[in-house]
């Protein structure tokens, strides 16, 4: 299977990038998704496929916790095989060399990385509803006031922003914002 793989990227090396494109625009997804549904917002609503592909770039930490499980994913199937390589083998632990283990380890990382993620979105979430975050003054295109708010995040069109006083939402569309103002760290 393996070789087959190496066989087909070796003819098609695009797929290499176009692999990355997908992983990137799927981690991004699921972020945005467990992070604005902390808020009562279906980001599927708001955002283009492109967006998550940025979402997931804004966002270094959820490429951290996706190449930490990967890496214990691997170095667990690396002591996989060494143990499928023992003469002597537990019965009890005969389970742990199978090949079968090594592919429905596959299906562990996935579940890992998705807990990471959701994890990390939730606590972001939790630290913004207690008021830690990024403050930003907002002046609209159509009135001349600005409001302060908690910034959410943004896609392409829209701009989502959190009153911590109100415990309220509200998304803008790109097009009514004048300026997005802060104060540098």
């Amino acid at each position: 299977m393996h070789e087959e793989i190496k066989k087909v990227l070796k003819e098609h090396p695009a797929l290499v990038v176009s692999g990355f494109y997908v992983a990137a625009s799927a981690v991004g997804m699921f972020y945005s998704w467990a992070f604005l549904s902390q808020f009562g917002i279906n980001v599927f609503n708001y955002a283009h496929i492109s967006d998550f592909l940025v979402a997931s770039l804004k966002e270094p930490y959820t490429w951290g916790l996706v190449f930490l499980a990967v890496t214990l994913a691997w170095l667990d199937d690396r002591s996989s095989l060494r143990y499928s390589r023992r003469e002597k083998k537990s019965k009890w632990f005969a389970w742990y060399g199978s090949p079968r283990y090594r592919f429905l380890n596959n299906f562990a990382v996935i579940a890992l990385v998705a807990f990471y993620i959701y994890l990390f979105a939730w606590d972001q979430a939790r630290e913004l509803r207690e008021g830690d975050g990024k403050f930003v003054d907002v002046m609209f295109a159509d009135s001349g006031a600005a409001t302060m708010a908690l910034l959410l995040g943004t896609t392409g069109q829209f701009v989502f922003l959190y009153d911590d006083t109100t415990e309220r939402v509200d998304i803008h569309p790109i097009e009514n914002i004048h300026s997005i103002s802060f104060r540098a760290p």
